[in-house]
């Protein structure tokens, strides 16, 4: 079974430090493969405001480009529209922005928590594989 990706399980999961890190580097490589460059000093106890401001930037620049470009960022990180209309409607006084940059920054750390327990599943399976070898 799939662990748990609702809010209350990205909260928890934004206390590992290992997570957080990973969530950093993947939210780098995604941006950098639209020629935009976020920087990350690896504190994570700083994690979200540090890379909050810079995506938000990134953002706002990409939104006032053309609107193919905004799609296909939003394709990149697998965000749909329909998405940050959710996420507008649950953070009230939020702008667009500010919704979409805490979509980008969930999204991602949801891939890393999913790649993680692949990854777990996947050596678990070796492990009970190697047992039998015996």
């Amino acid at each position: 079974m799939l662990p748990e990706l609702n809010r209350q399980a990205l909260l928890q999961a934004c206390s590992r430090e290992d997570l957080i890190r990973k969530t950093a580097a993947q939210i780098i490589k995604d941006f950098a493969e639209f020629g935009l460059e976020v920087t990350f000093s690896g504190s994570v106890e700083n994690f979200y405001d540090e890379l909050f401001g810079q995506m938000k930037t990134h953002i706002n620049a990409i939104l006032g480009e053309h609107y193919t470009r905004f799609l296909s960022f939003l394709y990149r990180i697998d965000v749909t529209e329909n998405q940050v209309a959710q996420y507008q409607q649950e953070m009230i006084d939020a702008s667009y922005e500010d919704a979409l940059t805490e979509l980008i920054i969930h999204r991602e750390l949801k891939k890393v928590m999913i790649r993680e327990y692949f990854k777990a599943q996947n050596s678990s399976t070796e492990s009970d594989s190697n047992l039998l070898d015996i």
